[in-house]
């Protein structure tokens, strides 16, 4: 089966904007419109993907079964692991990949873990690496954190279990592993520092802590992208 290249940005991006309203369309709308947007997918992954997300068997897609679009999409083209989009997503060097060193870490140094959930071909995952994460400012915001990067294309149980439908998901777990705070989307330096503030503020509940805008920045360089 040719589905690499339906793991392609065209579709998550597509479905959050150009399909919003979904209790208006059905089946057959929605199985047309996915042809267009994923890419070398066969009649039966179509099929599949549009048979799941109707869990009535109704001949209508509801918002409810709308919202679960990524996870179905998951479920259907995750068969064939995706090639990494060209030059991949170069972090800088303190943040992790795998998620369970993160949360080992995260118990040996007492600091929350923030886990990115992203993809390979994720545009404004791939900006914020770019542009935003190696500034002083973000360096500095994630002093109290334990960064880790996740690719829910190919940890798709993690994504899952986490409730994961569009990237990046930003998740700031404790160190018993508990979901402390979700933000959906990226942004700017601004809007990321103002963002992990809401997601952890030690200072809110500890008058002793650290201020996360006075840590010393990590001292790392960043890769730059392809």
């Amino acid at each position: 089966m040719a589905i690499r290249s339906a793991m392609s940005a065209v579709f998550l991006v597509a479905f959050s904007s150009g399909f919003a309203v979904a209790k208006d369309r059905t089946t057959e709308e929605l199985r047309t419109y996915a042809e267009r947007r994923i890419a070398n997918a066969d009649d039966e992954q179509l099929t599949t993907f549009v048979t799941l997300l109707d869990q009535d068997a109704d001949g209508t897609i509801t918002d409810a079964e709308f919202e679960r679009r990524i996870e179905v999409f998951q479920q259907v083209f995750v068969t064939v692991q995706p090639v990494p989009a060209g030059g991949g997503h170069d972090l800088p060097d303190y943040w992790l990949t795998d998620f369970e060193k993160a949360r080992e870490k995260s118990a040996e140094t007492g600091k929350p873990v923030l886990a990115m959930f992203s993809a390979s071909w994720c545009g404004p995952c791939k900006m914020m690496i770019a542009n935003v994460y190696p500034t002083d400012e973000a360096k500095q915001a994630l002093a109290p954190f334990v960064p880790v990067y996740i690719d829910s294309e190919q940890q798709v149980d993690l994504a899952t279990k986490n409730e994961v439908r569009a990237y990046p998901t930003f998740i700031c777990f404790d160190t018993e592993g508990e979901s402390l705070g979700q933000h959906v989307g990226g942004g700017g330096v601004d809007d990321f520092v103002s963002m992990l503030a809401t997601l952890y503020n030690p200072t809110a509940t500890d008058p002793t802590a650290t201020d996360p805008a006075a840590a010393d920045p990590t001292p790392t360089d960043a890769k730059p992208l392809d």
